[in-house]
C-alpha cells in the first residue's frame, strides 16, 4: 500500500478529451483512488467540457502547438506527475522529450505527428507509422520516466491478446516451454496474424450527405483512412504485394503499400459471422507485434521466421455509409462530424487477435455488447470502453514501473494489464474454426486479398429492414 501511494501522481492531465477522455474521467478517478482536483483536461474544442465539468475536473481549450506545448504543460504538471495524450495532431515525440525532460510519466494511444504529419506528397515512407515507431523507440533512456507509446486497444490491449492467445495454442498443442514467443508462434506455423475487429453498433441515425460518423473518433478514423497501408511482413511471403514497398530504416519488420487504407479489402473472419471483408488499415500493432514475433536471422533483412501482421477492420453500418458519403464527396472534409454514442440503440464490437495457420484458425478476444458496456462505464459505448479498459491496464502498469523509458505494449507484463482490462471487456474468448482464406492451401498475403467490392452496407437501420420485411 504504502508504494501504491507513493506511485500515485498528484496531478493527472489528459490533453484531448473526446470519444475516449469522456469515457476514461470516471473510470481513470474511480481505479486510482484520485479526488476530481487531481485531473484536469486540455482540448482543441468544448466538446468535453459538459462531462468533465459533471466530475469536477478542471477543463481547458487550448488546442497545443509546436509553438506554445512547453509552456502550457509547465504550468500544469511537475516530476512524478503523468500526461495521458488522447489528442490528434499532436506531436507524441515531442511531448515524450518534454516529460522525460521534467519526470513526468506519459501514455498514449497512438504515435501522433503535428498537424499534415500523416500528408506528404514527397515522401511518403516519412509520413508511415512504421518511422514514427522507429523515432519514438530512439528516445528511450534506460531509467528515464516511463513513457508508454500506443497502448488503447489496438494498438495496446491486443497485443496482451497475442501472448494470452499463443499461451492457449501451446496447451491445446502440448508444447510445455519454448524460447521466445516467436519461436512459439514458428512452432504452431502461424503464418498471418490479423487483429480482426467487427463493430455492428447501430442506431436509428440517417447519414448525410458531407457528414462522418464514427464510434470513436472521425478525425482519426479519416487520418488512419488515409494513410498509406502497412504490415508486419512475413518470412513465408515470397513477393512484395503491388505498391508495396520496403523501408530504408529500422529493423525491416514491417512493409508499406503506396496506397490508402480506404482502397483494399481483406478476407478476416469472427467469431459472430466468420468470413468478413475487412479494410486493411494503418496500425502500430501490426510493426510491434510482428517484431515481438520474430526470429532473427544473418541480417534484418532475413529472418528465419516472421508472420505476417496487419489490422483488419470491419466498421459499423453508419461509418460505411459515411465511407460512401465521403467517396461520393471526392474525399473531402466532412462538414458535419458525429461521435455515436447515445445514438446508439444496439449491437456489439469483436476485437481480437486472429491466428492463421494451415488448416484452420483461432480468434482470440473481446465481444462487448453495447449495453454491457454502458452498464459498467457512463458515457461509453463498447468501441470506447475497449480502447478505455486498454489505457486503465496500461497506466497501472505505468503506476508500478515508473523508470522504464519509451516502452510499448510487447515489453509490458500483460497479466497486469490484462487483470485490469477484463473486467470491462464483456466476454474474452478463444475460438478455434478451420477457416482459410481461399481453398488452393496457401496463406501467403495474395489468397487474402478481397478481389471485389464488397457489397455496401444499406443505408437503413436494421430495424427498419426488419419493418420492411415483415410487412
Amino acid at each position: 500500500m504504502a508504494t501504491e501511494l507513493m506511485n500515485r501522481p498528484s496531478s493527472v492531465l489528459m490533453v484531448g478529451c473526446g470519444t475516449i477522455g469522456q469515457g476514461l474521467i470516471f473510470l481513470l478517478l474511480k481505479h486510482f483512488e484520485l479526488q476530481p482536483d487531481q485531473v484536469s483536461a486540455i482540448a482543441a474544442d468544448e466538446a468535453g467540457r459538459p462531462i468533465a465539468e459533471s466530475y469536477g475536473v478542471q477543463y481547458a481549450n487550448i488546442p497545443l502547438t509546436a509553438a506554445n506545448y512547453k509552456a502550457v504543460l509547465a504550468g500544469r504538471l511537475k516530476c512524478g506527475d503523468w500526461l495521458i495524450n488522447l489528442s490528434v495532431e499532436v506531436s507524441s515525440l515531442s511531448l515524450i522529450e518534454w516529460c522525460r525532460d521534467n519526470g513526468v510519466l506519459y501514455l498514449d494511444t497512438c504515435i501522433e505527428p503535428w498537424s499534415g504529419g500523416y500528408r506528404s506528397r514527397d515522401n511518403v515512407e516519412a509520413t508511415t507509422n512504421y518511422v514514427l515507431r522507429d523515432k519514438a523507440l530512439g528516445l528511450h533512456v534506460d531509467g528515464a520516466p516511463t513513457a508508454v507509446v500506443a497502448h488503447g486497444a489496438n494498438p495496446g490491449l491486443v497485443s496482451h491478446f497475442v501472448k494470452a492467445a499463443l499461451n492457449e495454442l501451446a496447451a491445446i498443442n502440448g508444447i510445455p516451454a519454448w524460447e521466445s514467443w516467436g519461436h512459439l508462434a514458428n512452432r504452431l506455423d502461424i503464418k498471418s496474424l490479423q487483429v480482426s475487429e467487427r463493430d455492428t453498433q447501430d442506431g436509428p441515425v440517417a447519414i448525410a450527405r458531407r457528414e462522418f460518423a464514427n464510434t470513436w473518433s472521425v478525425d482519426g478514423f479519416i487520418a488512419e483512412c488515409s494513410q498509406c497501408q502497412e504490415m508486419g511482413w512475413g518470412s513465408h511471403e515470397r513477393l512484395l504485394p503491388p505498391a508495396g514497398r520496403s523501408h530504408a530504416c529500422g529493423d525491416q519488420s514491417g512493409i508499406y503499400l503506396e496506397r490508402q487504407g480506404r482502397e483494399l479489402w481483406v478476407k478476416s473472419w469472427v467469431p459472430s459471422t466468420g468470413e468478413q471483408a475487412a479494410l486493411l488499415i494503418a496500425h502500430h500493432e501490426a510493426l510491434s507485434i510482428a517484431k515481438l514475433l520474430t526470429i532473427p536471422g544473418r541480417s534484418s533483412q532475413t529472418p528465419i521466421y516472421r508472420p505476417t501482421v496487419y489490422y483488419a477492420y470491419h466498421p459499423s453500418r453508419l461509418t460505411q455509409a459515411s465511407l460512401k458519403q465521403w467517396q461520393l464527396c471526392n474525399y473531402c472534409p466532412p462538414e458535419k462530424k458525429t461521435i455515436l454514442r447515445d445514438q446508439l440503440e444496439s449491437g456489439s464490437d469483436e476485437l481480437g487477435v486472429l491466428s492463421v495457420f494451415p488448416g484452420g484458425a483461432y480468434w482470440y478476444g473481446s465481444t462487448l455488447g453495447l449495453a454491457d458496456a454502458r452498464e459498467l462505464a457512463p458515457h461509453n459505448n463498447a468501441t470506447s470502453l475497449q480502447v478505455v479498459a486498454g489505457i486503465l491496464g496500461g497506466l497501472e502498469w505505468m503506476r508500478q514501473n515508473p523508470a522504464r523509458g519509451v516502452v510499448e505494449a510487447e515489453s509490458m507484463d500483460a497479466e497486469v494489464v490484462l487483470e485490469v482490462a477484463f473486467p470491462l471487456l464483456g466476454k474474452v474468448a478463444g475460438v478455434m474454426s478451420d477457416w482459410q482464406p481461399g481453398n488452393q492451401g496457401r496463406l501467403e498475403f495474395p489468397a487474402f486479398q478481397w478481389n471485389h467490392c464488397p457489397k455496401p452496407a444499406s443505408e437503413e437501420s436494421p430495424q427498419r429492414r426488419v419493418q420492411l420485411e415483415t410487412i
